[in-house]
Formats: C-alpha cells, sequence, structure tokens
C-alpha cells in the first residue's frame, strides 16, 4: 500500500536529518551552542533479519493539533502488503505519546484513494502547495 520511496528523497534524509530531529540551544547572546534531541519528531526504520534497510516512517508529534503526522513512509515492494499501514498504525500507538493524540493519526500520502479503500477518511484540513508565483492581488476581490 505505501509507494516506494526514490533515491533523492532518501538522500535529503541523510543530509538534512539530524537538523530537523534536533532543537537548536543558543546562549544568552543569541548564539548558537549546540543543539538537543526533537521530542517530537520520529524516525522508525524498517529492515530485515540481516539487518538490510526495508523502510522508514518520518513523524512528527504534534502537541499543538495533539495530532502524530506522518510525513513519510516508504517500503520496499517486496514487504508491502494490505496491511502494512496498519502495522505502521500498531507502532505508532505504541510510542510514550498522550491517548489523544494516538487518537488523531494523519498521514501525508499521494495515494489517498488506498487509504479510503481501507477505512480512512479525508481530513478536514486540505494541504496546499505553491507551485506557481503568486499573481498580486488587485484588491477587486
Amino acid at each position: 500500500m505505501v509507494k516506494e520511496i526514490d533515491s533523492d528523497t532518501i538522500d535529503r534524509i541523510y543530509k538534512y536529518g539530524s537538523g530537523i530531529m534536533t532543537i537548536p540551544v543558543v546562549n544568552k547572546q543569541g548564539q548558537l551552542v549546540g543543539s538537543m534531541p526533537s521530542p517530537g519528531v520520529w524516525v522508525a526504520v524498517m529492515h530485515d533479519v540481516v539487518n538490510v534497510i526495508k523502510g522508514f516512517v518520518w513523524m512528527e508529534l504534534d502537541v499543538i493539533e495533539q495530532r502524530v503526522f506522518v510525513q513519510a513512509c516508504a517500503v520496499d515492494r517486496e514487504y508491502q502488503s494490505g496491511d502494512v499501514i496498519n502495522r505502521v498504525v500498531d507502532y505508532i500507538k505504541s510510542i510514550p505519546m498522550p491517548d489523544e493524540m494516538k487518537k488523531n493519526i494523519q498521514f501525508a500520502t499521494t495515494r489517498p484513494k488506498a487509504f479510503e479503500k481501507m477505512g480512512w477518511t479525508r481530513s478536514n484540513k486540505v494541504l496546499m502547495e505553491l507551485s506557481h508565483e503568486v499573481p498580486k492581488s488587485d484588491d477587486k476581490g
């Protein structure tokens, strides 16, 4: 059910992952003096019995919205089956977090119909993206 991830995305995860998964620490003068792990970002890696990586889940524990938001989930084709998402959800629910968050799990996906076939519903909030230059408003409505 989960689409394979492309190598460019994996490369970006290796390049920027440590920065995304940490919080900057600054001193009184506002100078960066280090970093600490972010409790709000989790990455889980799936591997086979010989520790070859077969997939991953990148999620944010959003205490403001009281939700778990899965930014990315990818699994090698050989491990994909109808219950991959259910197994990922079971893993997420095993993470220590408030029960309210375990009841509000959302996935970013390019395959909403696959999720709907599994009983998921579309979120009331819609993700929008800017893919071109926005024309200037002429203030006429």
